[in-house]
């Protein structure tokens, strides 16, 4: 496994965007040595910005963490192009889409509407499927753990799992990746409350990494690490994978 720490000072121009955008996680395959899981990034972006973006060669997964925007996505032979779809973060509002997939050569607006944490998770398929919006479906699956949204079907290479922990009563472990997931190439990014120290991730016979929030880790194929959360704490994990 490899820790890969955010840089919260780390800014960019977009174009179309007055100032300077933050990217705090901005992993690709120089960092992790994947092959088929090719980048992850997630921005903070500012309320009302207008971002206008295009998958070029990869099917993507954008996801939103924190916030809402409104997103609207072309592509050839799709009829709900320039549809606007509202994405807010799970929990936000029960009915309301989280997570998009655009395919190849498809292009994106997206506006936040107030400010708002975006992933952004690439690989290159060999074809592509229709764009798609996902809702959250709150499905517990431990004491303590739900899934809110786990989407293994749809793209052709990427999977993503987001999972809300609340170890406020009692301490939670859990295995984040299935025995089925077990050669994906992965990425696990996690919020947590209380901001540090409140998490660690072990493999098997090696010992524990301490995570702090806005933290993520590169797990290789044929790891399947164990994070396990502080009682007394709250937790996002993230995990987009990809074979």
């Amino acid at each position: 496994m490899n820790l890969i720490k955010a840089d919260h000072d780390r800014r960019l121009e977009i174009p179309g965007v007055p100032g300077l955008v933050r990217r705090p996680v901005d992993i690709d395959q120089s960092r992790t040595g994947f092959t088929a899981l090719r980048t992850l990034r997630i921005y903070q972006f500012d309320t009302d910005s207008v971002i206008n973006g295009h998958a070029e060669e990869d099917e993507v997964f954008i996801v939103v963490i924190a916030g809402s925007v409104e997103l609207t996505m072309s592509s050839d032979n799709w009829p709900d192009s320039q549809r606007m779809f509202t994405l807010e973060a799970p929990g936000n509002s029960p009915n309301a889409a989280c997570a998009a997939y655009l395919p190849p050569h498809a292009a994106y607006q997206l506006i936040p509407r107030s400010e708002a944490d975006i992933a952004y998770a690439r690989a290159t398929p060999v074809d592509g499927r229709p764009p798609k919006v996902f809702t959250p479906q709150f499905r517990t699956i431990a004491a303590g753990v739900t899934a809110l949204v786990d989407e293994s079907t749809y793209a052709e290479r990427l999977r993503l799992r987001l999972v809300q922990i609340d170890a406020q009563q009692n301490a939670v472990a859990l295995s984040l990746i299935n025995e089925s997931e077990a050669q994906c190439e992965a990425l696990v990014h996690v919020r947590t409350m209380p901001a540090e120290r409140s998490a660690t991730i072990t493999k098997t016979d090696a010992a524990p990494t301490l995570l702090d929030s806005w933290d993520t880790v590169a797990v290789a194929p044929g790891d399947r690490p164990t994070l396990r959360i502080d009682i007394g704490s709250l937790a996002l994990a993230f995990i987009v994978m990809a074979a």
